[in-house]
Parts: structure tokens; sequence; C-alpha cells
């Protein structure tokens, strides 16, 4: 059911580790062919997709830096309103975000346990998504649609080590629990 996924006992942290990085690899505007563009300087190629509500947005692409053949992990970025309900960038500005193309910043993909959800015909409840330094794991999940799982387990997305070798370690430590 979890193709390619192994269940990965671990303390549920409601953070990234320190040291997690994600490579920005593009930002785009949405593929939808039904998204509104509008033409704004400061966005992608002279355009930026508007929502129905008028905030502008568009998607940040990113990697896994240490591996070549990771899936790109997708996230909208968009504009919030101010106390007048006006649509302002607190963060994520377009021109800004442009600067950091092609390098690694503080983030990580992370996969949970989330309530069921329909993707096409089918039933899933395991959802990916991409959790930058400073953020809470849980408001980045319920942001995007998705309720955590009181689990605390996560899944590790294992595509690239299924077949990887075995290694002994010799001249380990050994450990004792008490």
């Amino acid at each position: 059911m979890f193709n390619n996924l192994k269940l990965k006992k671990m303390a549920h942290e409601n953070i990234i580790a320190p040291t997690a990085r994600v490579l920005l690899e593009d930002i785009r505007l949405s593929g939808n062919p039904d998204a509104t563009t509008e033409d704004y300087p400061q966005g992608i190629n002279g355009k930026i997709n508007v929502s129905e509500d008028g905030r502008k947005y568009y998607i940040a692409v990113f990697t896994d830096p240490d591996n070549p053949l990771s899936n790109e992990r997708y996230r909208m970025v968009s504009q919030t309103t101010d106390s007048a309900g006006k649509p302002v960038w607190k963060s994520g500005r377009p021109s800004k975000l442009k600067s950091f193309l092609g390098k690694t910043i503080p983030g990580d993909i992370v996969t949970r346990e989330v309530e069921e959800y329909e993707v096409g015909e089918n039933t899933v409840s395991i959802y990916s998504c991409v959790v930058l330094k400073g953020e809470s794991i849980s408001t980045v999940f319920r942001q995007q649609g998705h309720e955590l799982m009181d689990s605390e387990e996560e899944y590790v997305d294992e595509i690239n080590t299924v077949d990887a070798p075995e290694v002994e370690i010799q001249n380990a430590p050994e450990v004792t629990m008490e």
C-alpha cells in the first residue's frame, strides 16, 4: 500500500532538524491551464498567478540536494492580506526568491501520515511537503489542507536504498540498555 515507503519509528517533533537542507530548483507559474495570470514585472517572466480573492501566487520547486534522482516537491507561495484586507507580500516575494534559485536553503521534505484524502480514485493517508527553517511542521501541513495523525511515526522514502548493500561495522562500541 505504501509503495517504496518504510515505516521508521522516531520521536514526533514539530520542527525540522537544524542541519536539514533543500535545493530551490525553480520557481514557476501554476501548471493549471485554468489558472489566472496577469502581467507583473517582478514575477516569473513578467507574469504572476492571481487567486480568486486577488492574491498573487506562484510555485516554488524543491528537491533533495544530496539526491539527483529525488522527486520534486512543490510549494505554493502567495500573498497574504493586511488588516484592511489588501493583498501584500509578507514573505516569499518572487524577486527575492529568484536570488536563491539553484541554492540549498534550510528546510526539509517531510512525509507524514495524515487524515485520509482522495487523489483521483485512490484514498491515501500519506502526504509530503516542504518545511522551511523556523516553520512548524503541523502548521505547514494544515496550511496545505492536511491534518497530521496523532502518530509517533514518520514515513521515509527509501526508493534509492532498496538495493543498497548491507555494511557490517567493525570495531563499533557496544551499547547497552539499562
